[in-house]
Order: C-alpha cells, then structure tokens, then sequence
C-alpha cells in the first residue's frame, strides 16, 4: 500500500466561465469526503481564500453571493469538523474581479502574488504582507469556530507562483507561516509573463530553505512540500496518449466551467511538441485507472498528490474508491505529515 498526502485545490475556474460555486467546489469536495470517510482517510484542502474575501465584499450588494459564502463556510467548518485540514491558497487576481451580469469577469494582471505591493501595510489587502496577514486571519476567523486551537501553517501560491519567494518570505515569516506546498520538481511555465522554472529545485520529499525553494537549507526556517511530479518515458507518454484520446476520451467533471489555457498547458504532459520524457503531476484528475495505477507505482510514499476540486468527477471517484478498496493507496493530510516531522513546536 502507498501512503500519500492528499491535496486539494478549493476554487472556481480562471477561464472564460468560471463555473459555479455548487458544482465547482461544494458538490465534488462533498463526494470526496465521502469517499475518504468510509476509510477513515483525510486530506489537506488549500482553500481559495480570496474568492471568498470578494464574496463577504459583495454580499450586501448580490444575495445570490451571499449563498455562495454561506455554502462555502458550511463546508469549510464541516471539514475541520470531521478532522480533514484547510490551508491557504492565495490566487491575488481575485482583487481586480468585477461581478457583472450575473458573473465575475477576470483580469490577469495579478495572476501571481508578486504583482501586490512590497510595502508593509498589515492592514493593506494591496500589499504582499497584507494579502497574506487578511487571508490567514480570514481562514482562522472560520475554522476556530470548530476548532479553537487551529492555525494556518502552509500556503499554496496560485499558479505554482512562489518564486521569487525572497520577496514573501518575511511576511509568512510574521504570520509563523513555515511550511510551502506550491512547487513541483521538473515543471516549468510556458508564460513569460508569469514564469517559474522548478527543474533545478531539490528532489526531495521535503526539505528546509530560506530564501528560495531552489535551494535547500539545512537550518531552513521554511520548509518546502512540493507537490509529486514523476518523469514519464516518451514510450509510456505515447500509451498515455492513447488511453487519454481512443479509449477514455469523456471523462465528465462536476465542474461547469472553462480553465484558463496557458495553466491549463503547464499542467499536462500529453503535448505532442514537448517531445522525449515529461514530468505529470501525481493526481487522478483528468485520468483513467491505468494511467492512475502506473503513477501511483512510481511515486515515493508519502509523496503529495494533487486535486482540483473543479476538475473532480464520478470517474474520479470511481477510480478513487477502487484504489482504496484495493488498498493500493491511503491517504492522509499534509497536517499529519507535518506534525510527524515536527516542523511546528506547538504540534
């Protein structure tokens, strides 16, 4: 059996439609939980959490976004409820998002968090101190209403933007933020607006840093989870191609919306002009059992697996109660992880 660290992202899509907070989020995380409750298993959801500051923002003004935040609390206390963990994730573009018509409208120019402010404004949502100090204040505002003593302890940068994490590093230092869970060993991005390159990061599992995730240091303050990434020979590629496109061409998703295309290139492997070996993800999104089964073999134990709630479907869940009733794999929080390895004191 494989232990692994069971993530999921806890959003809308970025793309054209970003689909709705019912199908998006609430229905596949519900579906989830079920699945992983029938073996006692948890995982680790890294909650969005702008989305839902926009939301508290507008409420007053949409009755229909008020329901949204109501949904999305509700689910976010029955989770730390039932013992699952709830970490952050920042996607800053959700501060220039205007609701119109009856829907958000996107602009990317603060895709990655590096485009707030640098100035120390703890008060300011505009600034990168700021942004991290609302956000991580918002979270625990909600889940010490089911658990007192809960602390925000990992933060996922939207997109995989976490470098140049010199510019992050004091304001998660202030908030006692040490643990990130935004990179990926071999990715690299296709966008120059909005770069990251992690082929040259620690291969590790995890390991401590200081100012970089590229570099490892032992009497790193910050400790880096990155997420599994497990390099495919171009023969298997080719038979994951195959699989993807002649034999399990439609897979349904609960979610009902359009993913923005340049993330949505950085995270394949299937991309004919990449040729030679590529890295994937660790994650049962957007797979069949084959593809799944043939990962999870090659992946290190207690290695970090990846989810989007949007991207989840019955096949999905199917492939996952499968794994679990054949006791391939079992999962458990980065919290667990964390707190065996003692990265916190107080854990």
């Amino acid at each position: 059996m494989k232990h692994l660290i069971l993530t999921v992202d806890y959003e809308l899509f970025f793309g054209s439609d970003p689909g709705t907070v019912e199908n998006c989020m609430i229905r596949p995380v519900r579906h989830l939980m079920e699945v992983l409750d029938d073996y006692g298993y948890k995982m680790t959801v890294f909650w969005d959490v702008l989305h839902f500051y926009r939301l508290k923002q507008l409420e007053d003004q949409v009755d229909s976004l008020r329901l949204e935040r109501e949904m999305i609390e509700k689910q976010i206390r029955l989770l730390i409820k039932n013992g699952h963990d709830v970490q952050m994730h920042i996607h800053p573009h959700w501060l220039d998002t205007r609701w119109e018509n009856n829907r958000w409208h996107f602009s990317y120019m603060r895709f990655s968090i590096h485009k707030l402010w640098d100035g120390w404004e703890l008060n300011n949502i505009e600034t990168i101190p700021g942004c991290i100090t609302i956000c991580k204040n918002l979270i625990e505002e909600i889940c010490k209403k089911e658990n007192p003593g809960y602390k925000v302890r990992a933060i996922r940068a939207g997109g995989y933007r976490i470098e140049p994490f010199e510019r992050l590093k004091e304001a998660l230092k202030h908030n006692n933020i040490r643990v990130d869970a935004s990179a990926a060993y071999g990715m690299k991005s296709f966008n120059p607006a909005y770069p990251f390159d992690f082929r040259m990061m620690p291969p590790f599992l995890h390991y401590r840093f200081n100012t970089s995730v590229l570099k490892q240091e032992h009497d790193g303050f910050f400790w880096e989870f990155p997420k599994e990434s497990i390099k495919v020979p171009v023969y298997i590629r080719m038979m994951f191609w195959f699989l993807r496109n002649m034999v399990y061409p439609f897979k349904s998703c609960y979610g009902d919306g359009t993913r923005l295309r340049f993330t949505r290139r950085e995270q394949s492997g299937h991309w004919i002009s990449e040729l030679g070996a590529r890295f994937y993800r660790l994650t049962p999104e957007d797979m069949d059992k084959y593809r799944w089964s043939w990962l999870v073999k090659k992946s290190r134990r207690n290695g970090m697996v990846v989810l989007h709630s949007k991207n989840m479907g019955p096949f999905t869940m199917e492939m996952l109660k499968d794994s679990l009733s054949k006791k391939e794999v079992a999962f458990h929080s980065l919290a667990d992880r964390i707190k065996a390895l003692k990265v916190y004191d107080d854990l």
